[in-house]
């Protein structure tokens, strides 16, 4: 049996289970929002190349310019209903953002950037025939492919995935809807080329969609993960791979192998800090010179930077603690967008604002074999491994177990 014996960060690095070090990643600025609280975020880039934040704050989306990492400056927030929960996806010039406060879609016009007086917005609120339908009012996500967007967790449908068509990005046309027959409700989703990543949070799988027909979508496969309260998933560059979350204390961002949907099999699992308890949220994956890397919210403590080529030996290089206090649970970093142009990375903390943080992607060193009883010959399981010597310039004692 293969047994990971060492997963080695760098070149660079100091001790693995140091976690409370800030490594790779190099605070830049932090912008408070008094009397607000923040949840997910996004990023947007106008035409003269100026770079934004744009943070769903509680009383509305908040446009950030970041192109000065070290100073970044609210130029705008554009008016919302007040809520906890507010999610942002871009497409073209268009922010599409939801809230469960309600209200339905709202749709910002960023053309204009950087001139702010002609940002616009309004909400798309229709009313749906069919079983389950309605007026659209609370949405918990979404996401975009292509000229669809799906929005997971309103109150349509039984919380099930539904589908506009946003060719016109400012008046979307319903196409159609999804629910699964055990677990209708979705909290969260990722899509490619047609295809739905469902998350089940409650009933803890994700689900495989066939959205090419979007009034009849078909399900290809289910499949649960560890600790049964899928939150949100996201696809390796080649398609093959799918990174999954689950929000709960003492969770993993673990990778699934979906190149054979009729086989789906678990590659690998791993945790910002084993035994701290962390919650875990959202994940995403960059790639950068050719490589993955899964970049993920953590909560409390603030954000990691994963080596995930070898999705099956996933090996964290690089963390950000944006959340000093040693509570664990559900607060701190809420959501990371690693998709500016420049490489600078944004992080929402619940309580504490924006986070601008510049990372340096590094890839792992791996130590990789088979060890065997030394008189049978045949593979052991359970085997733990340690490194007793000094390598390079830090020490390595994570250990990581099969």
């Amino acid at each position: 049996m293969k047994l990971k014996l060492i997963t080695v960060f760098s070149f660079l690095l100091v001790c693995a289970n140091s976690f409370a070090q800030n490594i790779n990643v190099s605070f830049a600025a932090h912008l408070a929002y008094p009397g607000q609280t923040c949840a997910n975020i996004s990023g947007y880039v106008d035409s003269t190349g100026k770079e934004y934040a744009l943070v769903g704050a509680s009383f509305g989306m908040s446009i950030v310019d970041v192109s000065n990492p070290a100073s970044p400056v609210e130029v705008l927030q554009v008016p919302g209903v007040h809520n906890l929960w507010r999610e942002i996806k871009v497409r073209g010039k268009y922010a599409y953002v939801t809230t469960e406060g309600g209200g339905g879609l709202q749709i910002i016009n960023l053309r204009s950037l950087p001139n702010v007086a002609g940002v616009v917005y309004h909400n798309w609120a229709p009313t749906i025939a069919g079983t389950g339908g309605g007026t659209l009012n609370a949405i918990h996500a979404l996401h975009i492919d292509n000229n669809f967007v799906y929005l997971y967790g309103s109150n349509l449908f039984s919380g099930g995935a539904v589908v506009a068509d946003i060719t016109d990005p400012w008046n979307p046309t319903y196409s159609g809807n999804y629910q699964n027959l055990i677990s209708p409700y979705v909290h969260d989703g990722y899509v490619r080329n047609d295809t739905l990543y469902a998350s089940h949070i409650y009933n803890g799988f994700f689900s495989v969609v066939d959205f090419t027909n979007k009034s009849a979508p078909v399900e290809l496969a289910n499949q649960a993960t560890p600790s049964n309260f899928t939150h949100n998933t996201w696809l390796s560059k080649d398609s093959k791979t799918l990174f999954t979350t689950d929000e709960v204390a003492n969770s993993f961002l673990t990778a699934f192998d979906i190149s054979n949907l009729s086989a789906i099999n678990e590659l690998d699992r791993i945790q910002s800090s084993p035994g701290s308890n962390a919650y875990v949220h959202n994940v995403h994956i960059i790639n950068v010179a050719g490589n993955d890397y899964a970049v993920t919210s953590w909560y409390s403590e603030g954000f990691t930077i994963t080596d995930v080529g070898r999705p099956q030996n996933m090996i964290q290089v690089g963390n950000y603690d944006t959340y000093t206090s040693l509570c664990n649970g559900e607060t701190g970093a809420w959501g990371v967008y690693p998709y500016l142009p420049s490489g600078t990375i944004v992080v929402s903390n619940i309580d504490e604002g924006l986070y601008v943080v510049t990372p340096t992607y590094v890839r792992a060193c791996y130590l990789e074999g088979v060890v065997t009883d030394f008189t049978s010959g045949l593979p052991m399981n359970g085997v733990k491994v340690q490194i007793l010597t000094n390598c390079w310039s830090g020490c390595f004692n994570d250990l990581r177990r099969l």
